[in-house]
């Protein structure tokens, strides 16, 4: 099978704007706290900001149910139009938005109602667009490419991190309502290459009943959603929690934070196809577990060393985090994809995505910050990473049975057939 190189540019351009978009409130969030909220208290303010990212789960939940029924009924191009417009639309209202000083109690309010229209939008872009690009990509190169979809994803996180570091050293406090009118104009873009894509496979569609299809997959939606849930997670520690809790805990200041965030990103993005790569060598389930059990490992050791004044310090710890991160999400789309049957791919990862990614990702940060605070205990964030990390690799190692046995039932189907 030929992968069609519009159809993969327009599924990275969407990808990179679902990411810009969330990793852009992510970063924005201690800057955009005494903008939203009452500045009695800046920790309580930050721990509101960030409690809307997890607040998302039941928008991002109808949209993934919304989408990934016109993702496997309709094909997969109409519910990527779709997302991708709706995204762009809510990203220009988000810089409309007006501040507490100017309309009190109602700024957080709409502040929320802007994200949850947001998650919906978004719960079909990211894994819409992975099963759109990786369905259409040869067999030996899935890995690599899974590599460079989440590449994708980082490049996003760089842009908004590289336009935050501008935004810290302007002097117009209006300057972040540019950043999410920026996001849209590349939204723009992204629908006229999408438009003009060709959508090569088309799922074959079963007469069903609408939950059915969740029954028959219990169990791998759990494990999806368990891994969705960590990978989301591993790097919401490394860049969504470190920059407003590390300013916190030292004498290092959000302008240093932000400016470290785009060498981490960068570091990232770069090697991210090298564990795609490495994966076809030592098998993705083996990479993933590796991540997984690394990060528990590590996690205490990092987070001591934010509390350091030292720079060099504190970028060890979080470039550790990033590795573990990158070892284990490096290959999770095709890991994903694999265990599931294609004509039921768009609903079933797109859920399970939504339900792992805001459950127990999006909360990193706000369960974390408050375990800081209930606790005092510098390390007291890495208990729930530990926690997660365990729960992932256990997810990893069952998985591996599911996949051998489906292996097997292919490899008898492929036998039967040719000795007919």
């Amino acid at each position: 099978m030929k992968s069609s190189k519009c159809s993969i540019l327009t599924g990275f351009f969407g990808n990179f704007l679902e990411h810009y978009d969330y990793a852009l409130f992510s970063l924005l969030a201690p800057f955009l706290a005494p903008l939203f909220f009452d500045q009695k208290d800046p920790i309580v303010s930050l721990i509101l900001t960030y409690a809307m990212l997890p607040l998302g789960f039941l928008s991002r939940f109808v949209g993934s149910l919304f989408f990934g029924w016109l993702g496997d009924h309709l094909g997969r191009k109409r519910a990527l139009c779709s997302s991708l417009t709706g995204l762009s639309i809510t990203t220009v209202l988000m810089g409309f938005l007006p501040t507490y000083a100017q309309v009190g109690m109602m700024a957080p309010l709409g502040l929320l109602l802007a994200r949850l229209l947001q998650g919906f939008f978004a719960a079909g872009e990211t894994i819409g667009g992975a099963i759109f690009v990786l369905e259409q990509t040869e067999n030996r190169k899935k890995n690599w490419m899974s590599s460079l979809y989440d590449a994708s994803s980082v490049l996003g996180m760089l842009t908004a991190s590289f336009m935050l570091f501008l935004y810290s050293h302007s002097a117009q406090e209006i300057y972040w309502r540019y950043l999410f009118w920026a996001g849209a104009l590349t939204a723009i873009v992204a629908l006229i290459l999408r438009m003009a894509s060709k959508e090569e496979i088309k799922p074959k569609i079963r007469k069903e009943k609408k939950f059915n299809v969740f029954l028959q997959y219990k169990r791998v939606f759990v494990t999806i959603a368990l891994v969705a849930g960590f990978s989301s997670s591993i790097y919401c520690l490394a860049f969504t929690l470190a920059s407003g809790y590390i300013p916190l805990v030292n004498s290092i200041t959000k302008n240093q934070i932000v400016k470290i965030n785009t060498y981490l990103l960068c570091f990232d993005m770069c090697i991210l196809p090298l564990f795609g790569y490495l994966a076809t060598k030592i098998g993705r389930e083996k990479q993933m577990l590796i991540g997984a059990l690394g990060t528990a490992l590590i996690a205490i050791p990092c987070f001591y060393c934010f509390s350091s004044s030292s720079i060099l310090i504190v970028s060890i710890g979080r470039v550790l985090l990033v590795i573990a991160g990158v070892v284990f999400s490096a290959t999770y789309h095709v890991w994903a994809q694999d265990l599931v049957k294609q004509e039921h791919r768009y609903r079933i990862l797109c859920t399970a995505h939504a339900v792992g990614s805001q459950v127990i990702g999006t909360s990193t940060a706000f369960i974390s910050l408050w375990l800081y605070k209930a606790s005092g205990w510098i390390a007291a964030p890495a208990l729930y990473v530990i926690c997660i990390a365990l729960l992932a690799a256990w997810a990893v190692f069952t998985s591996m049975h599911t996949h051998k046995k489906r292996e097997v039932q292919r490899l008898i189907s492929y036998t039967a057939f040719d000795t007919t």
